[in-house]
């Protein structure tokens, strides 16, 4: 791979202000308990926690009521039981003085939890929790099947939230958000970039984010194009003074902001947060450049061929100058370009056959 940067991970210099963000997030974003609160939460948590930080205790009291409950919690709502582990969990690990994370995991162990999970994605969760909780389960033939999920690069060059999600926190769980970095299978490498041309792409930054970190936690190096445009997004945030009333804010878009600036080694959550409630805010673009690229793409019909460089002058006067501009950028630093846009650009082939049907 050529024109890449790695970048040594290191400790992040001290915050400023966290302790308004925890408050922010523990008593004015989300009613306290619910499935929203938990889920923020619990990312901005996790996130904390995988830097391998201790925050003061005066910070972390803001989650007493939380912690005292959690096991009435988790009786009642079973269904939270990961969210609920991994909270408790990264609280401890934060510095909250306890071990209920521990005995939580052993009766969630001992109760068989994870054998009610659907996929091996939870699975996988539920055992990452467990292990960090020092409970060991058996799961036979887990990592097997999700490296050969993670192994088939087409998946990942089009856009399918799903499967992105999927392989992201596959990584994470395998390498216990970095803790044990793994090298990754020349497949599974390639479907990382797969993922990261589209993020690109589509200039989503909260997606292209995660795969720089799921990059790092394998010790690949990181596609400069790819930081470039994360580490400008840091200055478009706004961190406002006021209520949150739906999930569709930018919050997650900032935390895992945050948390690439942590896994290079850069300075993180040294904002000066408000008091009280807040909301953040993000300026996009409500059409992307990938966006206009497939809707090219798809009105050529059977002009589509698997090849950047005829599509790119097929489609000159059918997308915008930045959409071009974008593209363009990405064929330049998007390591894995040419195959990502292979599969992206979908050739046109026979379509299904229609099945007869007989009438009865």
């Amino acid at each position: 791979m050529t024109n890449v940067l790695s970048f040594a991970r290191r400790s992040a210099r001290p915050d400023g202000g966290l302790g308004a963000l925890l408050a922010a997030f523990a008593h004015h974003r989300r009613r306290p308990g619910d499935a929203f609160w938990l889920k923020e939460n619990a990312e901005l948590l996790g996130i904390l926690a995988a830097t391998g930080r201790r925050l003061p205790d005066l910070q972390l009291a803001v989650y007493q009521p939380f912690h005292e409950g959690v096991e009435e919690q988790i009786a009642f709502h079973p269904q939270y039981y990961r969210m609920l582990l991994g909270l408790t969990l990264s609280l401890e690990t934060l510095g909250f003085p306890g071990d209920k994370g521990r005995r939580l995991a052993e009766w969630i162990a001992a109760q068989g939890w994870i054998d009610s999970e659907v996929n091996d994605l939870q699975r996988a969760e539920t055992r990452h929790l467990l292990a960090l909780a020092g409970v060991e389960v058996d799961q036979p033939g887990l990592e097997a099947r999700l490296l050969q999920f993670m192994s088939r690069p087409a998946t990942f060059a089009l856009p399918n939230p799903r499967a992105a999600y999927d392989l992201l926190h596959a990584i994470f769980y395998l390498t216990g958000y970095g803790r044990r970095p793994m090298e990754l299978p020349a497949k599974a490498r390639e479907s990382l970039l797969h993922l990261g041309c589209l993020a690109h792409l589509e200039q989503n930054g909260d997606l292209l984010a995660e795969v720089l970190i799921a990059l790092a936690y394998c010790n690949e190096p990181l596609p400069p194009l790819w930081l470039a445009m994360v580490l400008a997004e840091r200055a478009e945030f706004r961190i406002l003074p006021e209520e949150c009333r739906d999930s569709a804010d930018a919050y997650h878009n900032f935390l895992v902001n945050q948390w690439l600036l942590i896994t290079i080694g850069d300075t993180a959550f040294c904002e000066t947060f408000p008091a009280g409630p807040m909301r953040f805010s993000l300026n996009r673009s409500p059409i992307s450049p990938m966006r206009e690229w497939a809707q090219a793409l798809q009105n050529m019909g059977e002009g589509r061929r698997a090849d950047w460089a005829r599509m790119r002058a097929a489609c000159q006067g059918r997308v915008s100058e930045t959409a071009m501009r974008v593209a363009d950028a990405g064929a330049a630093g998007s390591p894995g370009f040419e195959t990502f846009f292979a599969v992206f650009a979908r050739e046109a082939g026979p379509a299904p056959a229609a099945r007869n049907r007989v009438a009865g």
